[in-house]
C-alpha cells in the first residue's frame, strides 16, 4: 500500500472515529471486520460503482454528440439561418436535441450570460468578458420600397429595434418624414405588409430576400445601419462535443 504500518493503523482508527463504530476486530492473527465494518465495505463498493458511472456519464457528455442545446435567436434571423444547417445537423446526430428561444438579440445575449441559453445567433451583440462572439455574416438595414406600393406616405417599422431608432433619427435630421407610421414587433408581419404594398419598410436586407416575393428596392439616399450576425456562447460550450459540432455546422453554412 506504500505506507508504514503505524500510518495504516492510524488511518483505520481515524475511519472508526469518523463512522462512530468499531469496524475492525484486532487479534494476534490480524484484523477482521465487525458486522458494521462488513456493512461499510458493501456500501463503499456501491459508492465506488456509482462514482465510476458518474465519471462515465461526464465523459459521454464531453465526448459524444448528444443532449440538449438551448439556442436563442430573433425569429427573423431564424428564418434565413436555421434551415441552412439545422436539418442536416439533426439528421447526422440523432441523439442531439435543440430547444429554440426567440426574442431580441440583446435579450438572447443576456440569457447566455445568466446560463439560461447555451448559444445564440445574435445581431450586433454587446461585448462581455464571459462571452465568445464569433462573427458569421453581415447584413444591412435600410428603407425598402415594394414595386406595388400604394401608400408611399406610410412607414412600416419595429420601433423596439436599435437599427430602426437610428434610421428614423437620421431621417429626421435630413428633413425626411412620413405622414403615417405602422408599428409592429414582428419583422415577418412588416415584410408581409410591404409585400402587399402597404407602405415603405425598415427591414434587414436578408429578411427582405427571405420573405419578399415581389421586386423590392432600397430607397435612394436612405440611412443604412450595418449589422453583424454572430454566434455568442460561453467558452465551455465549445469544449463539449455537441457544442463543437454545432459551431462547426453554423460556421460552414
Amino acid at each position: 500500500m506504500g505506507v508504514t504500518q503505524p500510518t495504516l493503523s492510524h488511518s483505520l482508527k481515524r475511519l472508526e472515529d469518523e463512522v462512530g463504530y468499531q469496524l475492525f476486530l484486532r487479534s494476534k492473527k490480524g484484523l477482521s471486520l465487525t458486522p458494521a465494518g462488513q456493512r461499510l465495505l458493501e456500501k463503499s463498493q456501491e459508492l465506488l460503482q456509482s462514482w465510476e458511472s458518474i465519471l462515465s456519464s461526464v465523459e459521454e457528455e464531453v465526448l459524444q454528440v448528444q443532449g440538449l442545446i438551448r439556442l436563442g435567436c430573433h425569429t427573423a434571423v431564424a428564418q434565413y439561418t436555421l434551415p441552412l444547417f439545422l436539418p442536416a445537423l439533426l439528421k447526422n446526430h440523432p441523439l442531439l436535441k435543440i430547444a429554440l428561444t426567440h426574442g431580441l438579440s440583446r435579450h438572447m445575449t443576456e440569457m447566455i450570460v445568466s446560463s439560461r441559453l447555451d448559444v445564440a445567433l445574435a445581431v450586433n451583440p454587446q461585448r462581455h468578458p464571459d462571452l465568445v462572439i464569433k462573427e458569421l455574416i453581415q447584413d444591412r438595414v435600410t428603407i425598402w420600397i415594394p414595386q406595388n406600393c400604394i401608400n408611399p406616405d406610410i412607414l412600416l417599422v419595429d420601433p423596439s429595434l436599435l437599427q430602426s431608432q437610428d434610421i428614423i433619427s437620421k431621417l429626421g435630421k435630413r428633413g425626411i418624414y412620413f405622414k403615417r407610421t405602422i408599428e409592429s414587433s414582428s419583422l415577418e408581419v412588416i415584410a408581409q405588409l410591404m409585400n402587399e404594398g402597404a407602405g415603405y419598410a425598415i427591414l434587414p436586407e436578408r429578411v427582405v430576400k427571405a420573405l419578399s416575393n415581389i421586386k423590392v428596392v432600397a430607397m435612394k439616399n436612405a440611412p443604412v445601419f450595418e449589422d453583424k450576425i454572430c454566434a455568442v456562447y460561453k467558452p465551455e460550450f465549445r469544449k463539449i462535443k455537441r457544442g463543437e459540432v454545432f459551431l462547426q455546422a453554423i460556421t460552414r453554412f
